[in-house]
């Protein structure tokens, strides 16, 4: 009985999503698929990455929108009383082509809190992102913009799932073809426009996520001194619930430092002297790193190896033997990929060989 009323309905709204309906007839159940990466590492650049705190109406830049109020004659179009947003982030959607009431209708934003379960619709914290369509399609979700450093190496994650389904029986999606084919994915324009169907936009790939947070990930090198990170969501039909979750959203930069900033030895030329020196290289993980120099044969330390990982450090060791009196200089390069913040990194390697190394002893004054 529910199926015949399902059909109904779809009829009612229009012939487009009954064609939609009879093609997926006889389609394979989807079912939540982890992804294979992790977690965005390091400083999270992002305002409000949890989506927490008081939600408000958004204003939207003049000349504002149709989808928006005019009640306010100051504000044309401006005030979206439908799009409920936490703070540091703007909605955005498609608005045409709208040749049926129910296609591309603008998504009613709000949030959802820890009280919502089975299945969980917060990841962590006290609040998440949630927008939805109600018996309608959409197409299109969040977006927000940060500081970037040219040339930097940005990797964005969230963690999203959908509900999708044709009744309110209960709060999971249904399996196809009762479900809208919702997809969601994330994105990154390295240009830092807020223009959603930029062709700059480098996205994740798209995928149903119904009912359990996963990871959605995607990474591109920044061309300007801001980047843009795009939450998207798309469902083909318009069921009763097309529903979107978004929580513990990251945007960090591939970054590397080391310490010390010079290394060196002084030494007597008739004593001879070793020292070794450990260069710690803090690395995002998942990198790697190389290490050279430069120019071989004025000095040549050694090294403990030519390259690592994150999480690995360098020993260098500087042996004064053999060495006349002067001065010997060379340079440690560390380097680790395109992108990354602080790579390469250039250390001065200093021997100075002297005539006589005079030691001052301290006397011990005991009481």
């Amino acid at each position: 009985m529910m199926k015949r009323v399902s059909l109904i309905l779809f009829v009612f709204l229009g012939t487009l999503g009954l064609v939609g309906l009879l093609g997926r007839v006889g389609a394979a159940a989807r079912t939540a698929v982890p992804t294979a990466v992790t977690n965005c590492t390091g400083t999270n650049l992002l305002t409000n990455p949890g989506f927490e705190g008081p939600y408000s109406t958004y204003n939207m830049p003049p000349p504002g929108h149709p989808d928006c109020q005019t009640w306010d004659p100051a504000e044309p179009n401006q005030v979206c009383e439908r799009a409920q947003m936490p703070d540091g982030w703007a909605p955005y959607w498609r608005d045409a082509p709208r040749p049926e009431t129910w296609i591309n209708i603008m998504p009613e934003y709000t949030q959802s809190t820890p009280d919502q379960v089975n299945p969980d619709r917060v990841r962590s914290g006290g609040k998440s992102l949630h927008y939805f369509s109600f018996f309608s399609t959409h197409e299109g979700g969040a977006y927000q913009q940060a500081a970037a450093v040219p040339g930097g190496r940005y990797c964005f994650s969230a963690y999203g799932h959908a509900w999708s389904a044709r009744t309110s029986s209960d709060w999971y999606s249904d399996p196809d073809p009762d479900n809208g084919e919702l997809f969601q994915k994330v994105g990154i324009d390295p240009t830092g426009g807020t223009d959603w169907e930029s062709l700059d936009i480098i996205w994740s790939n798209e995928r149903e996520q119904y009912d359990l947070f996963d990871l959605f990930q995607v990474e591109a090198v920044a061309q300007a001194n801001t980047v843009t990170v795009f939450l998207y969501s798309r469902p083909d039909l318009p069921v009763k619930h097309n529903d979107v979750y978004w929580d513990d959203a990251a945007l960090t930069v591939a970054m590397m430092q080391t310490s010390p900033d010079t290394l060196g030895l002084l030494a007597d030329v008739d004593i001879s002297q070793t020292v070794t020196h450990t260069v710690a290289i803090d690395l995002s993980p998942g990198l790697t790193w190389t290490a050279s120099l430069d120019p071989l044969g004025a000095i040549t330390p050694t090294l403990s190896a030519a390259s690592g990982s994150a999480g690995e450090n360098l020993t260098v060791t500087l042996d004064s033997s053999g060495y006349l009196t002067g001065t010997y200089t060379t340079t440690l390069t560390i380097q680790s990929a395109a992108g990354v913040i602080g790579s390469p990194a250039a250390i001065p390697v200093t021997l100075w060989v002297v005539p006589e190394l005079n030691y001052v002893y301290l006397p011990i004054v005991k009481k």
